[in-house]
């Protein structure tokens, strides 16, 4: 049979056989130039096929050295390489189809050390649970206990999910920098998680990422727990907070920076952007996080009852107060950190009282003649501008100086809608968890009218519409019926005034979209999704990550 024959052969009865199997494969010609290269091979290079094919194989990296091998006959030869962060075994060998005549192949099958029965059992703690990321902080694999904790039946249910709850710019950072992160805390059905991320490294290499979880499903229950550390506790880390906009991860930066220190620290930005939670990851990243986080609304405590709610009562000091008296939120908070919610709405005689405790570390309960030292870390909040309302004489400028040491500027939502698709991706999550439904999807006609809706009310008002409207979804997507009408009205009244300011722009915007009804149609089936919109899946990948369209 001659050479052509043989092609002809591979390519009309091979092809489907070598395109549907999971270990890489690549065939080169005669001339040593790429014939062949099945999807699996794309994805361990990281390269589209059509870069390559009918071009020299050692245009790849590492080079496969094929000709080494024919200058020495060797018909065949297995090593191990690295390509792409991942540890490969390459068999590769030479079939001679005419004499001095050589077709070279290579056959590449991705190391998976966990797949490997002695360290599975390692990894199935039944006290933790564990999950596992590669280099490209891809989920890959998860003990029982993940399964058993989350109630998810299947790898897929769990991937997405982990994707909720695990930040992806967290396991970038512990890949990235080769080291582990640790005091990272998350909460999940209302139960506090701690989580330590530990890079795996090979040959001075990071090849992935283990994620450990203590769940406090495992930890001594209630009756063990003293009661200030069980009433005072904060419940979300920096991992709670979703989103890539440039403002917010300087603000996420700045929050780290500030939880090393013992500084007072003032969060400011529109109702609805998340103080509270940033509150609490500044606390869980400080070295006081095992000592109690209070919270205060100034608002919402009436002016007489303020002062011993903050600062306590002793004794007989008014009708009605306890025979022994009363600890105040300060006192409640010592060692620990207090958050002061809404402090613009504390009146000026409160502020005066305030700025005393501040700069004096000590408080005097009311009623009482005798002064308490506390140690405290205050973080306050509001969504008013103090610097003009100092200017206006209604808050103090010394108290405002004091507050204004360390300043995180929350941005408005209208401001990062380039981070809708996420938020709404991991609200949808809480909220399934909360109300005990299943709706999986939203829409892309939906996620277009929220992109162009302006959020006065920001992530809370956001929220809210989709716990509207999954109480009304009633066959597992959200769709335009689901969402108020003023939200529709508002993406009419763009599309009719805002025109796209290119063509290109309004193609990109309607490749977009389908792309995503493509995904959400297969269920997430990248092949399946590849081959609805006729390209394909290393060029849906790619598309994927240019529209920043979540796996």
């Amino acid at each position: 049979m001659s050479y052509k024959a043989d092609m002809h052969a591979l390519d009309f009865i091979m092809n489907p056989i070598l395109h549907n199997v999971n270990e890489g494969i690549l065939i080169t010609d005669t001339f040593q130039n790429v014939v062949f290269m099945n999807e699996s091979a794309e994805n361990i290079f990281n390269i589209d096929s059509s870069n390559v094919l009918g071009k020299h194989v050692d245009l790849l990296k590492p080079s496969l050295k094929f000709y080494d091998m024919i200058s020495k006959r060797e018909l065949y030869l297995q090593e191990k390489e690295f390509i792409k962060g991942n540890e490969v075994i390459i068999r590769k060998g030479l079939l001679e189809v005419n004499p001095n005549s050589f077709v070279c192949y290579a056959i590449f099958r991705v190391i998976d050390s966990f797949e490997d029965d002695q360290l599975n059992s390692l990894l199935q703690s039944p006290y933790e649970g564990i999950a596992v990321y590669d280099d490209n902080a891809r989920f890959l694999w998860a003990n029982e206990v993940c399964y058993k904790y989350y109630k998810c039946k299947s790898k897929e249910d769990l991937k997405e999910y982990l994707t909720s709850l695990i930040p992806h710019s967290s396991l970038r950072n512990s890949i990235e920098e080769a080291r582990p992160l640790f005091g990272r805390t998350i909460s999940s059905s209302g139960k506090a998680l701690d989580l330590v991320y530990l890079p795996i490294i090979r040959s001075n290499r990071t090849i992935g990422v283990i994620v450990k979880s203590t769940f406090s499903a495992f930890n001594p229950g209630p009756s063990d727990l003293q009661p200030e550390q069980e009433n005072g506790s904060a419940r979300y880390s920096l991992d709670d907070i979703a989103g890539s906009n440039k403002e917010l991860i300087k603000q996420k930066k700045l929050a780290i920076k500030a939880s090393r220190t013992t500084s007072t620290v003032l969060i400011t930005g529109e109702s609805g952007t998340g103080k509270e939670v940033f509150a609490h990851a500044i606390h869980n990243l400080s070295s006081r996080r095992k000592c109690p986080f209070i919270k205060v609304n100034c608002a919402a405590v009436p002016e007489t009852l303020l002062e011993s709610e903050l600062f306590g009562y002793a004794e007989g000091a008014f009708t009605g107060a306890r025979k022994e008296g009363k600890p105040g939120k300060f006192e409640l908070a010592d060692n620990g950190t207090i958050f002061l919610d809404e402090i613009a709405d504390m009146s000026m005689a409160m502020q005066g009282k305030l700025l005393r405790v501040l700069q004096e570390r000590e408080l005097e309960r009311v009623g009482s003649i005798r002064s308490t030292r506390i140690n405290v870390r205050v973080v306050a909040a509001t969504n008013k501008d103090l610097n003009r309302l100092v200017k206006e004489q209604k808050f103090r400028e010394d108290l405002y100086y004091r507050l204004n040491v360390i300043v995180l500027n929350l941005p408005p939502l209208r401001e990062r809608k380039d981070d809708i698709p996420i938020l709404t991706r991991v609200l949808l999550y809480r909220l399934n968890e909360q109300l005990g439904t299943s709706i999986n999807t939203i829409n892309p006609e939906v996620l277009s009218c929220f992109q162009t809706y302006n959020w006065p009310g920001n992530i809370r008002e956001l929220e809210n519409i989709l716990e509207r409207a999954v109480n009304f979804c009633e066959h597992g997507s959200i769709t335009q019926e689901h969402i108020p009408e003023a939200i529709q009205f508002s993406a009419r009244e763009l599309s009719v005034y805002s025109p796209p300011n290119s063509l290109e722009r309004h193609m990109q915007e309607r490749e977009k979209e389908a792309i995503i009804r493509a995904l959400e149609n297969s269920a997430g089936n990248k092949s399946q999704a590849a081959k609805c919109l006729k390209i394909h899946r290393s060029a849906l990948y790619r598309k994927m990550k240019k529209y920043n369209i979540l796996p």
